[in-house]
């Protein structure tokens, strides 16, 4: 159960609403939607349309760019050099993924990158290619060593064959090179998004705006059995359903998930 209180901005008595639920969460959840409802606001999936899923591709861009940019904070922020390597890495498979995509147009679709820039991604992409997803350029080298023993009566033997391998990092100007770019393209394709959303507005219809108001899907993530996990799907060009089904083990309760405004 969740108990909230609150008064109207137009000042009057205090509310106060119950919700109650399976967990605490879902009950705040039904309290805050209770709220809502109260001050006339109303959040919904909005129905489909060709705006709609123009802005869908471009925000969904914008997840990607922000991964990218944390796992590259992240990485400055500690002081393992283990976990620095696997962020870094993972920051160009983030960016990497958008472009290339045969879900989604990409990312220069909706921001014009500078020409450093564009020579800046195209390095990241034969980063991507050939060291992040495959081990094909000379980022990681394996050499075979021998360890090699005297015997007293004089031969020569072979106590352990090894190898070893070398996984240069990035150097440290280049990823504050990919830092500053994520950052300058965050900042374009926020203001790119910006008449991306005019356009969902001036496309739907009163009627269309009235009926969501009147009958809301409002977004709900609901846990499903991880038996059920499948990676080899296809994202959809608009959602299916309202509901998102998260495949999370037993005590897991974290999902990740960003929004763009």
């Amino acid at each position: 159960m969740a108990l909230l209180v609150y008064r109207p901005l137009d000042g009057g008595e205090l509310q106060r609403i119950a919700g109650i639920a399976d967990t605490e969460d879902y009950a705040r959840a039904e309290a805050y939607d209770a709220m809502s409802a109260g001050l006339g606001q109303v959040q919904t999936i909005a129905p489909d349309s060709p705006a709609v899923r123009l802005f869908i591709n471009a925000a969904s861009h914008m997840h990607d760019l922000r991964q990218a940019l944390s796992a590259l904070e992240s990485a400055d922020g500690t002081n393992d050099d283990d976990i620095a390597r696997h962020l870094r890495v993972y920051a160009v498979v983030a960016y990497g993924r958008t472009y290339g995509s045969n879900s989604r147009p990409d990312l220069a679709t909706f921001v014009e990158l500078s020409d450093a820039d564009i020579e800046l991604t195209a390095r990241l992409k034969v980063i991507r290619n050939r060291y992040a997803a495959h081990s094909e350029n000379g980022m990681t080298i394996t050499k075979p060593v021998l360890d090699l023993q005297k015997e007293p009566d004089g031969t020569i033997t072979i106590q352990q064959v090894s190898g070893i391998t070398i996984d240069s990092p990035m150097p440290r100007s280049f990823l504050a090179e990919f830092t500053e770019m994520l950052r300058r393209v965050i900042g374009h394709l926020t203001a790119a998004l910006q008449p991306l959303k005019d356009a969902v507005r001036e496309e739907l219809t009163a009627e269309q705006v009235a009926a969501a108001f009147e009958n809301p899907q409002p977004l709900q993530f609901v846990s499903a059995p991880v038996a059920e996990w499948e990676p080899d799907t296809r994202r959809p060009p608009y959602p299916a359903s309202r509901i998102s089904q998260v495949h999370m083990d037993r005590g897991e309760q974290t999902i990740i998930a960003s929004i763009t405004r």
